[in-house]
């Protein structure tokens, strides 16, 4: 009833499986939503209210659970380990495999399926082609960056347990061109009551006391501080300039349309590409601005509108696209 199948044929199948299986590895790390989820803002107060609640609820869950080691709580979430092109490096060694196979055995007189064979061959070099793209594509770019930090710091926790607003700590953001890292004087407004950690318990609020040189016994910074080297997630080219004043205060713009759910994150991964034509320029080409803003009092929106027939004044409109708006 049915033909037995060749050797030829056995082989055509068994690379289409390893360029199926090469594809599916790679396509794992492709995915990537974008959320935006507005915090709500902070006094020292409502800080300090919530850093003794807290408390509370980190003495009764230290008694709950035992104690666990940095490398148990010091990962990447599940949901942003995905995050960028990821190692594409498997996929492309078995695509090229398959290719040169496939060429190899397409070109032999005794080749009963050239036409299976140049298919294969050119499934595999169109994949290969895609996985250079992806990786040329990410030249210079940190997506799905996420490095250890001296100090274990959740955001999770942080800002989204206990709810604290982003600009408690970088208080730079809006009105310098860097948002900055907050100083240790900061976190001592909670930590100098919360001693023990929900998560890490103590290990990683001692780290800051041994930074400030505190004694949190006898409540006196009685030792030589030392500096944090901390290392700094978001970077772009030495080239481009990036105020975020002008975007966090003149445009609105949420701390997660640049930097993703911070919120959610234990520790932060680079979660947006930040490519200047598919992010930045897309988000100028469609942000309106707020025309009411007195620094814009001398520009003619209404002549502007007419002139070039449209509704709503985006940024690009008002320079948001030159070149020499972002670059030296």
């Amino acid at each position: 009833m049915f033909k037995p199948i060749n050797s030829m044929t056995k082989i055509g199948l068994i690379m289409l499986l390893f360029l199926s299986v090469s594809v599916m590895a790679s396509g794992k790390n492709m995915g990537m939503q974008s959320v935006a989820v507005q915090l709500s803002g902070t006094t020292l107060s409502q800080t300090m209210a919530t850093a003794s609640t807290a408390q509370a609820a980190a003495a009764k869950a230290e008694k709950q659970q035992p104690a666990v080691s940095h490398a148990d709580y010091d990962k990447i979430d599940p949901e942003f380990k995905g995050i960028g092109p990821g190692n594409n490096t498997v996929p492309f060694i078995i695509a090229l495999l398959v290719f040169a196979l496939a060429t190899v055995l397409g070109r032999r007189k005794k080749c009963k399926m050239p036409k299976v064979m140049m298919l294969v061959a050119f499934l595999a070099i169109a994949y290969i082609g895609k996985i250079t793209y992806v990786e040329a594509r990410a030249l210079g770019r940190q997506q799905g960056y996420a490095p250890v930090q001296p100090i274990w710091f959740s955001h999770k926790v942080h800002a989204g347990q206990n709810g604290i607003d982003c600009e408690y700590c970088h208080v730079d953001a809006r009105t310098s061109r860097h948002a900055g890292v907050p100083s240790l004087n900061v976190c001592m407004n909670c930590h100098n009551q919360v001693h023990k950690g929900s998560v890490s318990g103590t290990k990683e609020i001692a780290k800051i006391y041994d930074y400030l040189g505190y004694n949190p016994k006898t409540m006196q910074y009685d030792k030589p501080a030392k500096p944090i080297k901390w290392v700094k997630v978001h970077n772009l080219p030495d080239h481009v300039y990036f105020n975020h004043a002008q975007h966090v205060q003149a445009g609105k713009v949420k701390c997660q349309e640049c930097h993703g759910p911070v919120e959610k994150m234990n520790r932060v991964v680079e979660y947006k590409e930040l490519a200047m034509g598919d992010f930045c320029l897309d988000c100028h080409r469609k942000r309106g601005i707020d025309t009411s803003n007195p620094y814009y009092k001398h520009y003619k929106f209404k002549e502007l509108k007419e002139k070039q027939g449209i509704d709503k004044i985006t940024v690009d409109k008002i320079g948001g696209a030159d070149c020499s708006s972002c670059h030296y």
